[in-house]
């Protein structure tokens, strides 16, 4: 992503909190001759080292749902961005087709899921160590999250069906399910009801106000 902004002729700020990702981007850059518009920074985007209205655009596909406190790093986004300027950000759909048809990830049964992940943690027989935990978003959730940042989402779109489980088991062989996304995401980029809003993915434009 780096690398494709800056062939766009951005000059690009490459933050990430794990170094190996930093040298990576380096690398990247170095291989497309773009190390002179991308600039690799190890930080937090809870906490971002930068002066206020100092970015036009922040992309952050495949951030927000790994965040601890998405409404903090929001604000932090907002801070740093121009008046008028825009974020791309993505996001885990809690509810995508695939968690709705699957009884072990439906959103309807969570209350239940962390009621009974917390009694086994506390009879030790689960331990969910220090892995990273991933967090779902429903579009009316992240919309909100926004608006408290400041950022007015005026796109957005969902993508990605399948991979189509039951009981957290692939149901379908990948040449089958591959054609049923196309055919499903066909559906969704036409608007059609219930699909527009079901994919794995939520991408949004915002506009910092």
């Amino acid at each position: 992503m780096a690398v494709a902004l800056a062939e766009k002729g951005f000059t690009v700020a490459a933050i990430d909190s794990v170094p190996a990702m930093t040298k990576l981007t380096h690398a990247h850059a170095r291989q497309a001759g773009m190390d002179n518009r991308i600039h690799e920074t190890i930080g937090d985007a809870h906490e971002l080292a930068f002066q206020d209205q100092t970015f036009d655009l922040i992309v952050a596909l495949g951030v927000a749902s790994w965040l601890p406190n998405l409404r903090k790093a929001l604000v932090e986004i907002a801070r740093v961005l121009i008046p008028g300027g825009y974020v791309v950000l993505s996001m885990h759909n809690r509810y995508c087709l695939d968690r709705l048809l699957d009884p072990l990830l439906t959103p309807a049964f969570e209350p239940i899921r962390k009621r009974v992940k917390h009694g086994l943690e506390r009879v030790g027989l689960y331990n969910p160590g220090k892995r990273a935990e991933q967090h779902y978003y429903s579009t009316k959730e992240f919309n909100a999250h926004l608006r408290e940042a400041n950022l007015t989402n005026i796109r957005n779109t969902n993508i990605g069906f399948g991979p189509f489980t039951f009981l957290q088991h692939r149901i379908l062989p990948d040449r089958i399910g591959l054609r049923i996304h196309q055919k499903l995401q066909q559906h969704a980029n036409s608007e059609f009801p219930f699909l527009r809003s079901t994919g794995v993915i939520h991408i949004a434009l915002a506009r910092k106000d």
